[in-house]
């Protein structure tokens, strides 16, 4: 029984010094502090995303793009999302009929922020775009013009610098302006500046 007493009593020893850690003031008081949480820690998870819409006389042009991340130090954080962008363009009209151009565009990617001056960060995206296109082209047997269809996958390596600005709480909007480095033919940011805006928690 004295035994059993023993045990348990260097049980509770050992708990309670992996969850406190003695710490000695200047008077010679012991007091106890808790130590540092390791390991994941949910108040850094980060989540949040993009929508944009445009519409005009012969087009169309909409997406969304949610994204999950983690913040692994104050001013870095990474993570991975993935978006769809679809657009639609009308090209021309040949005997009453209207020919447009459109786009399905999913891209998967990754994703990484660092804040090099308060709320100033600069922004790398890798994507691998899955383009789907249609347009019409001519049908050099008939001579008639007819849609065809083209799938395509292109990466693109979006670099840029961005600002945040905190709404309430953990919640901010983010503006981005980026640019395509590798320039493919098939890029749909091809020649020009790449313009983001979203909304994200936790960052």
């Amino acid at each position: 029984m004295r035994n059993l007493i023993i045990a348990v009593l260097l049980c509770i020893g050992v708990a309670t010094s992996a969850t406190a850690q003695e710490v000695y003031k200047s008077s010679g008081k012991k007091t106890y502090s808790k130590k540092k949480k390791t390991g994941y820690d949910p108040d850094k998870l980060i989540i949040g995303g993009g929508l944009n819409a445009g519409f005009g006389t012969g087009y169309t042009n909409v997406g969304i793009s949610p994204i999950v991340g983690y913040r692994i130090t104050k001013d870095f954080s990474a993570g991975v999302g993935v978006g769809y962008q679809y657009f639609r363009q009308f090209l021309f009209e040949d005997q009453g009929k209207k020919w447009f151009q459109s786009y399905n565009i999913i891209y998967p990617n990754v994703w990484a922020r660092y804040f090099v001056y308060r709320n100033i960060f600069f922004d790398a995206t890798y994507e691998q775009d899955f383009i789907t296109l249609k347009r019409p082209g001519v049908n050099y047997t008939t001579g008639a013009w007819e849609m065809k269809k083209t799938a395509v996958a292109n990466p693109c390596l979006l670099l840029g610098v961005g600002v945040k600005q905190p709404i309430g709480g953990r919640v901010s909007f983010l503006a981005e302006i980026m640019y395509d480095v590798l320039q493919n033919d098939y890029s749909p940011y091809y020649g020009m500046p790449v313009l983001r805006f979203s909304i994200v928690a936790g960052i």
